[in-house]
């Protein structure tokens, strides 16, 4: 759902903070927004600090459009990570969250380590504390700000090291197609959004019967049985290379990327499903 490398522009006015008392202490509100430090997400999030969340006062005249633009995201970033209501309209006051860069807000157990979320969401911790401006006393809130990463990033070494061990004798699933993660796998979202160019390369990521092909809930899409319990499901395709009732192998094109039905920008709405229930991709991919 969202468009990549959006470029991040600068307001041509002085950033205004004023302080306004939370229940966690004093956090900083912005009335004016220039770059965030974001960049291109990429393998170096995984490595690197970044700038943590910031808070802004929405202004007269203000649009999420704008918003969005000069803080160098994507739309569909800051209405997930506000939790906006289709259409959005702002109001002048409100405060919105605003990320350094593109990502996904997801809930979180407050009893979980930083350090186990990290693994789960394949981030190093210093990153996801830096980003979330979370303190040393291990105390997570309820919602952590996970950005978004390359495909290439996101392949976790142990899945292939582990060999003849337990992970052997799990179903594993090829990567669908190339690009930036921007989308995780939560409560409310049952898979992970790949966003690149329309037109990008979208394959089986195992063997399988189609049992569907055209146009439906999530726009154009194609969903594949395995055979084995599992579904795979490929949505908001520009156009397919396969049709229903027919087998596909491991890595074949089954169709193109695009940005068809509920999205604002092009990407591939990846859903592992086994006996119908939604599985976390990033555990099945390798």
């Amino acid at each position: 759902m969202l468009v990549l490398a959006v470029a991040p522009l600068a307001m041509h006015r002085a950033i205004t903070d004023v302080n306004a008392v939370a229940d966690s202490g004093t956090t900083i509100i912005r009335t004016s927004l220039s770059n965030t430090g974001a960049e291109a997400p990429s393998t170096s999030l995984r490595t690197r600090g970044l700038p943590p969340l910031v808070h802004y006062q929405v202004n007269v005249g203000d649009t999420i459009d704008g918003v969005a633009q000069r803080a160098g995201i994507t739309v569909d970033t800051l209405v997930q990570v506000n939790h906006l209501s289709s259409p959005v309209l702002l109001t002048p006051g409100e405060v919105l969250v605003v990320p350094p860069v593109d990502g996904t807000m997801v809930q979180v157990d407050p009893t979980e380590t930083l350090g186990v979320l990290a693994r789960h969401f394949r981030m190093d911790s210093s990153t996801l504390r830096a980003v979330n401006d979370l303190h040393f006393d291990g105390h997570l809130p309820t919602e952590l700000f996970i950005p978004a990463m390359s495909t290439d990033a996101a392949i976790d070494p142990a899945a292939n090291a582990d060999v003849g061990g337990v992970r052997q004798r799990v179903i594993r699933f090829a990567w669908p197609t190339k690009g930036i993660i921007t989308q995780y796998f939560w409560q409310f979202h049952p898979g992970i959004d790949i966003a690149n160019d329309v037109g990008t390369p979208e394959v089986a990521a195992d063997g399988g019967k189609v049992v569907f092909a055209g146009w439906g809930s999530y726009g154009i899409y194609v969903e594949i049985d395995h055979g084995n319990g599992f579904h795979t499901i490929y949505g908001h395709l520009s156009q397919t290379a396969v049709s229903a009732g027919q087998d596909v192998n491991k890595g074949q094109l089954i169709g193109l990327m695009g940005m068809t039905g509920r999205a604002t920008g092009p990407h591939l709405h990846f859903e592992i499903r086994y006996q119908g229930v939604p599985q976390n991709p990033l555990d099945l991919l390798t």
